[in-house]
């Protein structure tokens, strides 16, 4: 790894000081609106939301061999593609494993995008995390695209200004593409702001791509409402959005972040379990979370069932946001607030993974592959009528029935709605996700 790890993942962090936007309306309210959003955010794509990366992973060829086909990702050699310093000459000196590692990567249909740092607005020096010459920028633009022709594009890092301004982010952003266009028109432009507001929004094009977070999973929890919203403008101008969320600690916790941002129909989303402290030494981006199979399943997408062993969780369904529970000898479904966690166990036939959804002390059970009425019934460990697969679906899960190969499905969107089964066909009353 580059020296230079530490100051990327610090650069993130600063982005949560760059604006007072980052922390404005962090109440109890907030919390309570993030529900309503996603109730109204209209149907979501059932693949919309992809893997992007920040992968500062320096030539570590094997890490890069871990990102699915279809992902995004970072080059990032030393803070750019110059040696540190702030000069605008002298190129890394393993630029020649770089190359092997974009070409490699790229032939696999990952998107490689190069990373430019641009100063937070700031343009009068050369100094890491604090400012950036236009001429240096140019530079690294230009010697991205001459030395590793394999990038798609590039990642402009530091792309909100260190003293808030919402009416520079059209000029900066244009400034930034211009130089884009100057050497490979059509090429990809990526603004990591890392702030979720409209300001962001208002300086990009359609096309183009915008990290809108890039912070804590404590922050895109009580900064819901601005995420959403600036999400939402995004998606209605055309602009690419991207999350980046890290201290992520389980796998459990992972699972639930995708649901939210697939739930905002964000285009590109990446979690993390380690943490954004770069003083106590934590690499942020610097390696791939231990939970990463898992995830690529929830983005990419697996016709495999996943393993994520015994869980306690509420089942939320995506149509209606309301939670799943088992009541007499039905299944139905309530307001989340009214119900309890189900008990979800690993029951192995052969090595495939299946879950036995247990609500109280019954288990979701389809008797017949004939009917597709879902009963709530006394466990049996052994049954395959209790038995579901637990699938991907772009971020959220569906349970498909081991022996009916049908999926749970909640057709109605109101409190009292019961559950069934029917052919999977991507619909969201047959999609899922944890709370």
């Amino acid at each position: 790894m580059p020296a230079a790890t530490a100051h990327h993942t610090r650069h993130g962090m600063q982005h949560a000081a760059a604006s007072p936007r980052r922390t404005h309306q962090r109440t109890a309210a907030a919390l309570a609106t993030f529900g309503l959003l996603l109730g109204s955010a209209g149907a979501v794509a059932q693949a919309g939301t992809g893997i992007g990366v920040i992968s500062y992973w320096g030539t570590d060829a094997a890490l890069y061999s871990q990102l699915p086909a279809g992902s995004v990702a970072v080059v990032n050699p030393d803070s750019g593609i110059f040696v540190a310093a702030g000069q605008t000459t002298t190129l890394v000196p393993d630029l020649a494993s770089w190359r092997d590692i974009v070409n490699g990567t790229a032939a696999r249909g990952v998107k490689l995008l190069g990373y430019v740092p641009t100063g937070y607005f700031n343009h009068g020096c050369n100094a890491e995390g604090q400012c950036q010459t236009w001429a240096r920028i140019k530079a690294q633009v230009a010697a991205y695209f001459a030395q590793l022709p394999a990038v798609a594009g590039i990642f402009f890092d530091e792309a909100a200004p260190s003293t808030w301004s919402c009416s520079a982010f059209v000029n900066e952003y244009q400034k930034l593409r211009s130089l884009v266009t100057k050497y490979r028109p059509g090429a990809q432009v990526t603004f990591n702001a890392g702030v979720p507001d409209n300001c962001v929004v208002s300086g990009a094009l359609a096309g183009e791509t915008v990290v809108l977070f890039e912070s804590s999973s404590t922050d895109y929890t009580a900064q819901a409402t601005q995420i959403a919203t600036a999400t939402a403008a995004a998606r209605a101008k055309g602009v690419a959005t991207w999350h980046l969320v890290h201290s992520v600690a389980t796998q459990s916790a992972m699972s639930s972040i995708v649901a939210k941002a697939v739930q905002m129909q964000v285009n590109l989303a990446y979690v993390t379990d380690i943490g954004g402290n770069w003083q106590a030494g934590e690499n942020t981006w610097g390696s791939l979370p231990s939970y990463w199979a898992s995830e690529v399943n929830l983005l990419a997408g697996s016709p495999a069932g996943v393993n994520w062993g015994n869980m306690t969780k509420k089942l939320v369904n995506a149509a209606s946001h309301l939670c799943l529970r088992g009541s007499g000898s039905r299944i139905d479904q309530q307001t989340c607030a009214s119900t309890s966690a189900w008990t979800l166990t690993v029951r192995s036939v052969g090595t495939a993974p299946y879950y036995q959804l247990k609500y109280g002390s019954k288990c979701a059970t389809q008797a017949s592959a004939a009917s597709s009425a879902v009963s709530w019934a006394t466990c049996s460990a052994t049954a395959a009528s209790q038995m579901w697969s637990m699938k991907p679906a772009g971020g959220l899960v569906y349970f498909e029935n081991r022996n009916s190969t049908q999926a749970l499905t909640v057709y109605g969107s109101s409190a009292g709605s019961t559950a069934a089964t029917s052919n999977y066909n991507g619909a969201l009353q047959q999609q899922f996700y944890f709370q």
